[in-house]
């Protein structure tokens, strides 16, 4: 029997109960916490999928258009074409909570200020598509980002909810309930001793009185 090792009083009976009490209500409520972290974790998920998909496939375009550019332009120059490019990235980091669990939300902005890298005319038309094809993958690549350290973030957090679940359910409220047995099950053996004692004072008793009278 699993108990904690405490005197067997009604005080102690009566504040075992309240915690147990209390303990019980904070295993049902990280219960649904971990029931809503699984489900948010799971919609995060296949978006997290859906969004690397899509992120993978626009790679594989880039690397085509990659590998066209420089055998069309060489390889130094499509080099060449991409150190010249002017455009700024601003990234913008803010935050949001889901059941406690803090996660990114990030933005990404392209800055072409300075206008075009090369001149009109200049460059081959498939560095010009790959270097377009690089703006459109930035922000893809910032929100699977953001996605993806979200999911770590949900996954870690339901890992520890479910331990403390898990040693609620299987140690700490089996402790209380075995605890509680122990200390009501003393208490009334306790009690039946008494009850037997008295009959037995107030047996003798009457035994005294009755051969006193006679």
């Amino acid at each position: 029997m699993r108990r904690t090792d405490i005197p067997a009083t009604k005080s102690n009976l009566l504040r075992l109960k309240e915690h147990f009490g209390f303990v019980k209500s904070g295993h049902e409520l990280l219960d649904q916490k971990r029931e809503i972290l699984l489900e948010e974790l799971l919609d995060v998920y296949r978006e997290s999928a859906q969004a690397r998909q899509a992120l993978d496939a626009a790679l594989r375009r880039l690397y085509e258009q990659l590998q066209a550019a420089m055998l069309a332009s060489g390889r130094a120059a499509v080099e060449s074409e991409a150190l010249a490019a002017q455009t700024t990235i601003h990234l913008r980091l803010r935050e949001r909570s889901i059941m406690g669990v803090v996660v990114p939300l990030l933005e990404a902005d392209l800055d072409d200020a300075a206008g075009p890298a090369a001149a009109p005319g200049w460059g081959s038309v498939a560095a010009a598509f790959a270097a377009r094809q690089v703006r459109e993958l930035l922000p893809m690549a910032v929100r699977v980002a953001e996605i993806e350290i979200s999911c770590r973030r949900l996954a870690t957090e339901l890992q520890k909810t479910r331990r403390k679940v898990n040693a609620l359910e299987h140690i700490f409220l089996p402790e209380y309930r075995d605890t509680i047995h122990f200390i009501e099950s003393t208490l009334e053996e306790k009690e039946r001793e008494s009850l037997f004692q008295m009959k037995r004072f107030k047996g003798r008793r009457r035994s005294q009185t009755d051969e006193a009278t006679q």
